[in-house]
Formats: structure tokens, sequence, C-alpha cells
């Protein structure tokens, strides 16, 4: 029997990947908060000023709950409920 050289030592997922790529509405708020905030703290380190710096935290908080409630209203990555995975499974997509 000939052997084409190649070897696979993992399985492929069950399903295909998202075509979204993670580009959703609850993805970019928290990809701008997380900036914005950012930003913000460092601003009021360079001023240091404490309120500035708390402002900029509140902003990244802010950002990953409204994020996580987007998520959850379904404006994020769909999960696949209808067949989760099992023990043992690796859940790729989660």
């Amino acid at each position: 029997m000939a052997h084409d050289g190649t070897s696979r030592d993992y399985d492929l997922p069950p399903v295909a990947p998202f075509h979204n790529e993670g580009k959703t509405v609850a993805g970019w708020v928290m990809f701008w908060g997380v900036c914005v905030g950012a930003v913000v703290v460092a601003l009021g380190m360079i001023m240091w000023e404490m309120w500035i710096i708390a402002v900029g935290g509140a902003i990244l908080v802010l950002a990953l709950v409204v994020s996580g409630v987007l998520s959850v209203m379904g404006m994020g990555q769909p999960r696949n409920r209808d067949n989760p995975p099992q023990a043992g499974q690796p859940d790729w997509y989660a």
C-alpha cells in the first residue's frame, strides 16, 4: 500500500466555522470600548489625574458588560445549542 507522506494526529471539527469571523456587533462594541477605555486610562496616567484613570476603568468595565449583554441577546457569535459537545469532545466554536 502506497503512503503519500501525510499523517494527521488531529480530528477535524464536526461543523464548519461561522462565516462572520467574529465580526459581530458584540465584538465591535468590545473592541472599540476597550480601545477608548485604554486611551482614557493612558491619558489619565500621563496627566496623573486619578479621576480620569477611574473613568477609563469604568469605560473598560462598561464595554465588557455591554458586549456580554449583546452576546446573550444574540448579537454575538452564534452558539450551537442544538448539538453541544459531549464529555471528552472539544468545543471547537464556543
